[in-house]
Protein backbone atom coordinates (compact mmCIF):
# COMPACT_ATOMS: atom_id res chain seq x y z
CA UNK A 1 0.00 0.00 0.00
CA UNK A 2 2.88 2.40 0.84
CA UNK A 3 4.44 1.73 -2.58
CA UNK A 4 1.20 2.75 -4.36
CA UNK A 5 0.99 5.96 -2.36
CA UNK A 6 4.65 6.69 -3.09
CA UNK A 7 4.09 6.09 -6.83
CA UNK A 8 1.03 8.32 -6.75
CA UNK A 9 3.00 11.09 -5.01
CA UNK A 10 5.78 10.83 -7.61
CA UNK A 11 3.25 11.04 -10.46
CA UNK A 12 1.54 14.05 -8.87
CA UNK A 13 4.92 15.72 -8.31
CA UNK A 14 5.96 15.12 -11.93
CA UNK A 15 2.67 16.45 -13.27
CA UNK A 16 2.83 19.52 -11.04
CA UNK A 17 6.44 20.23 -12.03
CA UNK A 18 5.62 19.82 -15.73
CA UNK A 19 2.59 22.09 -15.42
CA UNK A 20 4.40 24.94 -13.69
CA UNK A 21 7.53 24.73 -15.82
CA UNK A 22 5.52 24.88 -19.04
CA UNK A 23 3.60 28.05 -18.14
CA UNK A 24 4.86 31.32 -19.56
CA UNK A 25 4.79 34.27 -17.26
CA UNK A 26 4.78 37.87 -18.40
CA UNK A 27 8.04 38.54 -16.58
CA UNK A 28 9.88 35.61 -18.23
CA UNK A 29 11.41 37.77 -20.95
CA UNK A 30 11.37 41.11 -22.65
CA UNK A 31 8.71 40.06 -25.17
CA UNK A 32 6.14 42.80 -25.66
CA UNK A 33 3.04 41.92 -27.60
CA UNK A 34 1.86 44.68 -29.90
CA UNK A 35 -1.91 44.71 -30.34
CA UNK A 36 -3.08 43.88 -33.85
CA UNK A 37 -5.26 45.83 -36.17
CA UNK A 38 -8.98 46.24 -35.44
CA UNK A 39 -10.23 45.14 -38.86
CA UNK A 40 -8.95 43.49 -42.03
CA UNK A 41 -8.94 45.49 -45.26
CA UNK A 42 -10.51 43.73 -48.24
CA UNK A 43 -10.26 43.81 -52.02
CA UNK A 44 -13.75 43.78 -53.54
CA UNK A 45 -14.33 44.96 -57.13
CA UNK A 46 -18.09 44.56 -56.81
CA UNK A 47 -18.64 46.39 -53.52
CA UNK A 48 -16.14 49.21 -54.12
CA UNK A 49 -18.31 51.32 -56.47
CA UNK A 50 -21.29 50.94 -54.11
CA UNK A 51 -19.53 52.41 -51.05
CA UNK A 52 -20.86 55.85 -50.11
CA UNK A 53 -18.31 58.29 -48.71
CA UNK A 54 -20.46 61.35 -47.93
CA UNK A 55 -21.29 60.49 -44.31
CA UNK A 56 -17.85 61.19 -42.79
CA UNK A 57 -14.72 63.33 -42.99
CA UNK A 58 -11.25 61.79 -42.67
CA UNK A 59 -9.11 63.75 -40.21
CA UNK A 60 -5.97 61.63 -39.94
CA UNK A 61 -4.26 58.63 -41.56
CA UNK A 62 -1.20 56.86 -40.17
CA UNK A 63 0.52 53.71 -41.43
CA UNK A 64 1.96 51.69 -38.56
CA UNK A 65 3.68 48.58 -39.98
CA UNK A 66 0.84 46.51 -41.52
CA UNK A 67 -1.92 48.56 -39.81
CA UNK A 68 -3.43 51.59 -41.49
CA UNK A 69 -5.00 53.77 -38.78
CA UNK A 70 -7.78 56.00 -40.06
CA UNK A 71 -9.48 58.66 -37.94
CA UNK A 72 -12.74 60.18 -39.11
CA UNK A 73 -15.51 62.44 -37.91
CA UNK A 74 -19.20 61.77 -38.41
CA UNK A 75 -22.48 62.64 -36.79
CA UNK A 76 -24.21 60.10 -34.62
CA UNK A 77 -25.13 59.16 -31.09
CA UNK A 78 -22.31 56.78 -30.17
CA UNK A 79 -19.23 55.95 -32.28
CA UNK A 80 -18.99 52.56 -30.54
CA UNK A 81 -22.03 51.56 -32.63
CA UNK A 82 -20.32 52.39 -35.94
CA UNK A 83 -18.97 49.68 -38.22
CA UNK A 84 -16.10 50.63 -40.49
CA UNK A 85 -14.66 48.66 -43.41
CA UNK A 86 -11.80 49.47 -45.77
CA UNK A 87 -12.74 48.32 -49.28
CA UNK A 88 -10.14 48.46 -52.05
CA UNK A 89 -9.55 47.68 -55.72
CA UNK A 90 -6.26 47.37 -57.56
CA UNK A 91 -5.67 50.17 -60.02
CA UNK A 92 -5.45 49.17 -63.67
CA UNK A 93 -3.01 52.00 -64.40
CA UNK A 94 0.52 50.91 -65.29
CA UNK A 95 2.33 52.88 -62.58
CA UNK A 96 5.12 52.16 -60.15
CA UNK A 97 4.59 51.49 -57.39
CA UNK A 98 1.29 49.72 -58.09
CA UNK A 99 -1.77 51.35 -56.55
CA UNK A 100 -4.79 50.23 -54.57
CA UNK A 101 -7.73 52.65 -54.49
CA UNK A 102 -9.76 52.43 -51.30
CA UNK A 103 -12.92 53.74 -49.69
CA UNK A 104 -14.02 53.62 -46.10
CA UNK A 105 -17.45 52.16 -45.62
CA UNK A 106 -19.01 53.70 -42.49
CA UNK A 107 -22.16 52.01 -41.33
CA UNK A 108 -23.84 54.45 -38.98
CA UNK A 109 -27.58 53.99 -38.49
CA UNK A 110 -27.93 56.67 -35.82
CA UNK A 111 -29.53 60.04 -36.45
CA UNK A 112 -28.10 62.42 -33.85
CA UNK A 113 -26.72 65.90 -34.32
CA UNK A 114 -23.58 65.33 -32.27
CA UNK A 115 -20.26 64.88 -34.09
CA UNK A 116 -17.86 62.19 -32.90
CA UNK A 117 -14.42 61.03 -33.87
CA UNK A 118 -13.29 57.43 -34.16
CA UNK A 119 -10.01 55.75 -35.11
CA UNK A 120 -9.92 52.24 -36.56
CA UNK A 121 -6.84 50.38 -37.75
CA UNK A 122 -7.03 48.08 -40.76
CA UNK A 123 -4.71 45.19 -41.57
CA UNK A 124 -3.60 46.05 -45.11
CA UNK A 125 -1.70 42.83 -45.84
CA UNK A 126 -4.43 41.82 -48.35
CA UNK A 127 -3.23 44.77 -50.47
CA UNK A 128 0.20 43.22 -50.99
CA UNK A 129 0.98 42.34 -54.59
CA UNK A 130 3.05 39.23 -55.32
CA UNK A 131 6.44 40.11 -56.77
CA UNK A 132 6.30 43.66 -55.37
CA UNK A 133 7.65 45.09 -52.12
CA UNK A 134 5.52 48.23 -51.99
CA UNK A 135 2.13 49.53 -53.02
CA UNK A 136 0.57 53.00 -52.89
CA UNK A 137 -2.77 53.10 -51.06
CA UNK A 138 -5.04 55.92 -52.23
CA UNK A 139 -7.90 56.66 -49.84
CA UNK A 140 -11.01 58.39 -51.19
CA UNK A 141 -11.35 61.59 -49.16
CA UNK A 142 -7.67 61.84 -48.22
CA UNK A 143 -5.39 63.94 -50.43
CA UNK A 144 -2.14 62.04 -49.89
CA UNK A 145 -1.43 58.49 -50.98
CA UNK A 146 0.14 56.17 -48.43
CA UNK A 147 3.25 54.22 -49.48
CA UNK A 148 2.95 50.76 -47.92
CA UNK A 149 6.31 48.97 -48.00
CA UNK A 150 6.55 45.31 -46.98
Amino acid sequence: MKKNILKLNVVVLLLTTTFFSSCRYLDDGATISVPGCNEKAVLDNVKFPQVATENYVITNVVLNNDCLEITLNSSGCDPDNWDMNLIGVRSLAAVYPPEVNTKIELQNKEACLAVFQKTVSFDVTPYRIPGQNQVRININGWNTGILYQY
